[in-house]
Formats: C-alpha cells, sequence, structure tokens
C-alpha cells in the first residue's frame, strides 16, 4: 500500500509487552491443537486457501494430529511447521521461543550494519540506486539519498532501481521515487482487514503511542482512536473493507525533471512491499521490470504477532488479504518481469546499460 494508509497497513510486527506473569509452555499436542484453532479461526486467507481442497486439507490436519503423539518435544517445531506449509504463504511464520528480549537485543547490537541503500553514477546519462530492503529504518536514508541527488536524478536520462534480494519492510521507504518515475496516478486495489482482538489491541496500542503525551485533549483523542476501531470491534471475525473503497486512486505530484526511462532490477527474493513497489512502478510508460518472477507474497499481509496459548512459540500472521482475490493472486506466483534474464545473463546490471534502449540515450 502508500503512506496515507500508514495507520493501519503496515508490515511492521507489533509485538505485545515483554512482561510475562506466566508462562504457558504447551505440550506438542496441546500447540498443534492451538495452532489449528488460531489459524482456522483468525488467518485471513484460511478460507481462500482451503475451500477448493478441503478434503485434502482435512487429510493434512488429521494425520498431522494423529502423528503428533509419537513425536518428541525437541521435534515438535517441525510438525507445527509441517501444518503451516500448506497454506504456502510466507508471511506466516512461526518459531520456538528459547531466547529473552534481551539477548536477541543484545545479539542484534553485535551485528554489523550493512548497507542497504547506495546510489552512483554509471555513466553522463544514467544513475544508478540499489536498495536491499525497504524496512523502516530505510525510510530517511532513501528520502536523504534522493535529495542528496536530486540534480543528478533530474539531469539523467535514464535510472536503473536494483531491488534484486528486497524482501520487503515498509512502503513508506520508496515513496519519494515514485514522482520521478510514475507517468500518471496509480490505481491500488485495497486491503481488508479480518478483524480480530489481535487486531483491533495492535491497532490501538499503536495509536496510544502516537499520542502526545502532554496535550489537553489527550483523553479526547484516546476517544477518537476508539471511535476509529468500531467498525473492527463491531465486526469481530469478519473481513472490514479499509475505507469501504476496492480500489484507491492516488494522484502523485510529478516531478517536472525527471528521468525519461527507468528500469527496476528484481529477482525470486523480492518480496512483500518490494513487490508491492513493483505493482506501482509498473503502472508507468516509463518502466521496465527486468529478471525473474518475484517470490509471491503480496496477497496477504500487515503481519502482527498472535498468541495462541503456547509461550513457547511465537505465530505471525498476516492481518488483511487483498481485493484483488480471488481473480488475481499473486502468492507463489510472483510478478512477472517485462524482460526476463535467463541464467546465461550474468551480470544483470552490465546487461541493463547496454540494452539499445538506454545505451543509445543522447
Amino acid at each position: 500500500m502508500f503512506n496515507k494508509q500508514k495507520f493501519l497497513i503496515s508490515t511492521l510486527v507489533l509485538f505485545s509487552s515483554s512482561f510475562i506473569f506466566a508462562q504457558n509452555n504447551c505440550n506438542c499436542d496441546t500447540a498443534l491443537q492451538n495452532l489449528v484453532l488460531k489459524i482456522e479461526s483468525e488467518y485471513p486467507g484460511f478460507q481462500e486457501k482451503t475451500n477448493r481442497v478441503a478434503d485434502l486439507y482435512k487429510n493434512q490436519k488429521s494425520t498431522l494430529l494423529l502423528k503428533v503423539d509419537s513425536v518428541k518435544t525437541q521435534n515438535c517445531i517441525s510438525i507445527l511447521n509441517e501444518y503451516i506449509s500448506f497454506f504456502k504463504d510466507e508471511h506466516i511464520y512461526l518459531q520456538e521461543k528459547k531466547k529473552s528480549d534481551i539477548e536477541v537485543s543484545n545479539q542484534n547490537e553485535q551485528k554489523p550494519q550493512k548497507t542497504e541503500i547506495e546510489a552512483r553514477l554509471l555513466t553522463q546519462t544514467i544513475f544508478y540506486i540499489k536498495i536491499s530492503s525497504f524496512k523502516y529504518e530505510n525510510i530517511v536514508p532513501l528520502k536523504n539519498l534522493v535529495e542528496q541527488h536530486k540534480k543528478q536524478i533530474e539531469k539523467a536520462k535514464a535510472i536503473i532501481i536494483d531491488v534484486r534480494d528486497n524482501f520487503g519492510g515498509t512502503d513508506d521507504v520508496y515513496q519519494p521515487l515514485l514522482p520521478y518515475i510514475l507517468t500518471n496516478p496509480l490505481r491500488i486495489m485495497n486491503v481488508e482487514f479480518l478483524s480480530t482482538q489481535t487486531l483491533i489491541n495492535g491497532l490501538r496500542d499503536y495509536a496510544v503511542q502516537n499520542i502526545n503525551k502532554g496535550a489537553i485533549d489527550s483523553l479526547k483523542q484516546v476517544k477518537e482512536i476508539e471511535d476509529g476501531l468500531k467498525e473492527y470491534k463491531d465486526n469481530l471475525g469478519k473481513c472490514v473493507l479499509y475505507n469501504n473503497k476496492k480500489v484507491i486512486i492516488d494522484t502523485i505530484k510529478l516531478k517536472s525533471k525527471s528521468p525519461t526511462q527507468v528500469i527496476i532490477l528484481a529477482n525470486s527474493n523480492v518480496a512483500s512491499a518490494g513487490e508491492n513497489f513493483l505493482f506501482s512502478a509498473r503502472q508507468s510508460k516509463k518502466v521496465k521490470i527486468m529478471g525473474t518472477p518475484t517470490m509471491g507474497v503480496l496477497d496477504y499481509g500487515s503481519i502482527r504477532e498472535f498468541k495462541f496459548g503456547c509461550d513457547n512459540y511465537e505465530l505471525t500472521l498476516p492481518t488483511y488479504r487483498s481485493v484483488r482475490l480471488p481473480n488475481y493472486p499473486i502468492d507463489n506466483i510472483g510478478i512477472q518481469p517485462d524482460l526476463y534474464l535467463d541464467d546465461t545473463i550474468g551480470d544483470w546490471l552490465e546487461f541493463a546499460i547496454n540494452l539499445n534502449s538506454i545505451n543509445n540515450l543522447g
């Protein structure tokens, strides 16, 4: 999605409080039963993924429920993930909870920071931008990079945007690029959220965190938040169409000076917000996507942690489904390139530079 929907649509996982007052560590049989109940009632893709293969799903579930009795505790995660794999959705993620938040934080701090955004002038007429991740931390860096290289981007006849191996993040990151690469308003298919208590609590917590604590009208703001959540609270267990519109037209103010041609390099590791970027960019008349089909993880999104009664596991699930479904699925299909680059092409960037379409720019 795009930045106007920041409040509701994001791939940020809003984890619940780290203060755990009672641990409930489940045995494998209980964990599987609880997981099945959670998926069947709160995964927005459940009906879509099982309607046409109901018997196959029932057999898979029954087989695993019988199998779980003979599984040792240390092997339980494999059974749980075998169940999850039925849905073929990379936005469903389950892992064992072994380390404290402090340990994980310390480990992350020790990891060297990798440069995920870079830019340079390739030739007098071609500018290059590499974006390896659309994670939240890259919102400001990309905005600053575009501003820093504004004159070079405006003077360039072509721009190559390399998003290979970009697994996603938030759509807010790539917004500064859109005025330079689009030629017309964006037509965006909306989403509908499966209303659950987890979703409501997460949206409330996120909104409350952004209240100006010192404001005199903070109580009024809290009431406004609750009023905004009313539709979700009134429709628990049902899908709620965001803003009551299936299609959103986003008219982005275009730059008066911008490249005349845009090439985007993408591969099978481009997913989620990375695919959303391609979905938007390909509507431009001057954009050509080169590479291979993307991963195909775009039909369900906005993941959050869902408690399912077993504190020895962490489960994340999507909270919305695209209204493109079922007519235009992307999951496990991917976004197709305009020009497929097969495995005989070694250096994709060199290939893009040497294309006649940009090599002969005056």
